[in-house]
C-alpha cells in the first residue's frame, strides 16, 4: 500500500487524514507542518516540521502528497512549491462522495464525505470540496477554491479562482462568482459577484471588498 504525506497538521489535516483512511489505499499516513499555521497533536502519526533544509527529502520519501489547509493562499503557495520541486500532488476522493464519470477533478483536490459533483462539472487545481457540498451539472470551479460544508450551486455556475464559499450558502444557476470572493455562511446568491467582493445575506449583497 502507498505512503501518504499530508502537508498541513491542523484541523484540515486531520479531516484529510480521515478521508485518506476511508479510501483504504494507504498503509502509512504522516504529516508535515505548515510553518505559517499552528499545528495540533495527532496521536499515532509522524509529524515533520517544515524547514527549507529538509523539505525535498521529506516530500520525495512518500508516494503521494496532499496539501491540507483551508487557506486558499497557503494551499496555492505549497502546491506551487511542490511543482517547483518536480512533484505532483495527489487528489483524495472520499468513497461516499458521488462524482459523475463525466466530471473533471484536477490535481491536489480533496473531496470529502457526502459531496456531490455532477455531470460535466469541472474542479480546478487544489480545491477543497467539503462535507455534503453540491456542485451541480456543468459548473466550473476555478483553482484553489474552498467550498465549505453544505454549500450548493446549481447548474452552469462559475466560481472564480481562490473564492471561498461559506457553510450552507446557495448559488442559483448561471451565476458567475468572481475571483477571491467570499460568500458568507447561509447566503443566497441570485446575482453575479465581481472579483474581490464579500457578500452575505438573503439575498446576498456586497458588504465590503476582500
Amino acid at each position: 500500500m502507498k505512503r501518504l504525506l499530508i502537508w498541513g497538521a491542523g484541523d484540515q489535516g486531520t479531516v484529510t487524514a480521515e478521508c485518506a483512511l476511508a479510501m483504504k489505499r494507504y498503509g502509512e499516513i504522516d504529516f508535515l507542518t505548515i510553518r505559517e499555521k499552528e499545528s495540533r497533536q495527532i496521536p499515532g502519526h509522524k509529524i515533520y516540521e517544515e524547514t527549507d533544509g529538509n523539505l525535498l527529502e521529506i516530500l520525495s520519501a512518500y508516494d503521494e502528497v496532499i496539501v491540507a489547509t483551508g487557506s486558499n493562499d497557503l494551499r496555492e503557495a505549497k502546491l506551487t512549491k511542490l511543482a517547483s520541486l518536480g512533484l505532483h500532488p495527489a487528489s483524495l476522493l472520499h468513497p461516499t462522495a458521488v462524482i459523475s464519470p463525466s466530471a473533471v477533478i484536477s490535481e491536489g483536490c480533496t473531496v470529502l464525505a457526502g459531496a456531490v459533483i455532477n455531470t460535466n462539472a469541472s474542479v480546478g487545481i487544489g480545491c477543497i470540496v467539503n462535507t455534503g457540498a453540491v456542485i451541480e451539472h456543468d459548473c466550473m470551479i476555478g483553482d484553489f477554491v474552498n467550498i465549505c460544508p453544505r454549500a450548493a450551486m446549481a447548474g452552469h455556475t462559475e466560481i472564480g479562482r481562490k473564492a471561498y464559499l461559506g457553510i450552507g450558502c446557495t448559488i442559483i444557476d448561471d451565476i458567475k462568482v468572481g475571483a477571491e470572493t467570499i460568500v458568507g455562511a447561509g447566503a443566497v446568491v441570485i446575482r453575479d459577484i465581481p472579483d474581490h467582493t464579500v457578500v452575505a445575506g438573503v439575498p446576498a449583497k456586497a458588504i465590503r471588498q476582500s
